[in-house]
Formats: structure tokens, sequence, C-alpha cells
């Protein structure tokens, strides 16, 4: 996800898109512990999307002061 798809979405869906991104990474890491195995990478792409939404909402809520 990229920061000019992530500007089309509405507020809402940022967020939801924020909550979305967490559990995938909480699952990603359940499912590599239990297998032994962790990917560092898939982990990392998902923490950078959600930093990506997170800094899209923070620039609305100033705009919006």
């Amino acid at each position: 996800m990229n920061m000019s798809d992530i500007k089309k979405l509405d507020t809402e869906e940022i967020q939801n898109k924020v909550i979305e991104l967490k559990d995938s990474i909480l699952k990603a890491k359940i499912s590599k512990l239990n297998q032994g195995d962790f990917d560092s990478n898939t982990f990392n792409k998902i923490k950078k999307d959600v930093a990506r939404c997170l800094t899209e909402l923070n620039f609305r809520n100033q705009e919006n002061k």
C-alpha cells in the first residue's frame, strides 16, 4: 500500500485499515513463531503500511485544527 492509495481513503477507512494491518501483524507473528520460522520482511512491510496510515491520519487531524 502506498501513500497515494491511502490518500484516496476517508478517515474511517484508514482507521479500519490500521486495525486490519495490526491484526495481520499479530496473526503473522503467532503463525510464524508456531512454525519456528519468522519472516521479518513481511512483518516490516506491514509495519510500514501501518506507519503510512497513521501518518496520513495525523496529517488530516492537523489540517482540521
